[in-house]
């Protein structure tokens, strides 16, 4: 190889590698934010445009005392509400394998081995998942002094990328966003339990309206109220829940058991 050849492959060597830093070092600016004292609103819009970012639409975050008999007393969730819905008709709960993996475990689980080893009623559950595009992902154990929880995210990705192509992977930031989510999520997390129950019956109403796929217009009608109020009842609700959208407020209150559809 001749001596230009050389020094042009050194070149692009030393470009790819401060490419690299560049983005690594971007990335954990963005992440040192998640560890800062932030509205609750303010907090999860930003974890939800990190986790975008790097390659994650749909994520649910929980972490709750480890004595709780609920593990999603404490969740920050994109996922659908018709999957929550179901979760929590069929009881899965009882047999879900994340779960049960993330209170024994500290090394991450991924969906796809899980769900090739799983039987019975473990086999279902992740049969069912596949219904509402939770096909591919990983569950990351989270633990910090008495609260226990997960990380766990779709992965939107195709077959041709690579999972584990160093730290500037996809998974490969999300494993170095850990602490920071750790970092801020006792704050946003960790709060009494009243706080996150103490909706008015009207507010419960429109929620569970809304969650059935209701219109504002259609849950006036139905409550014989204006569309005004009913968006002041969907706001209010939403603030008490630390949610920032009328889907999120729903999907925390399915989870919390606060609403039924």
């Amino acid at each position: 190889m001749s001596g230009g050849g050389i020094m042009d492959d050194l070149y692009r060597c030393r470009k790819k590698e401060a490419l690299l830093r560049g983005g690594l070092e971007e990335s954990l600016d963005d992440f040192s934010v998640l560890s800062k004292e932030l509205h609750r609103s303010d907090w999860e819009r930003h974890l939800r445009k990190v986790l975008r970012r790097i390659g994650y639409d749909r994520f649910l975050l929980s972490l709750s005392c480890a004595t709780t008999n609920d593990p999603f007393s404490r969740i920050m969730t994109t996922y659908p509400s018709d999957w929550l819905r179901r979760y929590k008709d069929e009881n899965f709960i009882q047999v879900d394998p994340i779960i049960r993996h993330c209170r024994h475990h500290f090394v991450p689980l991924y969906w796809e081995a899980a769900r090739r080893q799983a039987r019975g009623r473990s086999h279902e559950f992740w049969k069912v998942r596949e219904g509402y595009g939770l096909l591919q992902g990983v569950s990351i154990p989270l633990r910090c002094n008495e609260m226990v929880g997960s990380l766990n995210v779709a992965l939107s990705m195709n077959s041709n990328d690579k999972l584990y192509d160093g730290l500037n992977s996809s998974l490969g930031k999300l494993f170095m966003l850990v602490p920071f989510l750790l970092e801020g999520s006792q704050k946003q997390l960790k709060e009494p339990r009243e706080q996150f129950c103490s909706l008015t019956l009207r507010e419960s109403e429109v929620l569970k309206w809304s969650g059935v796929g209701k219109t504002t217009w259609e849950i006036s009608c139905i409550l014989g109220c204006s569309e005004r109020t009913i968006n002041f009842h969907i706001a209010n609700a939403s603030r008490k829940l630390g949610s920032f959208s009328r889907r999120q407020a729903i999907c925390v209150a399915l989870a919390q058991g606060i609403i039924s559809l």
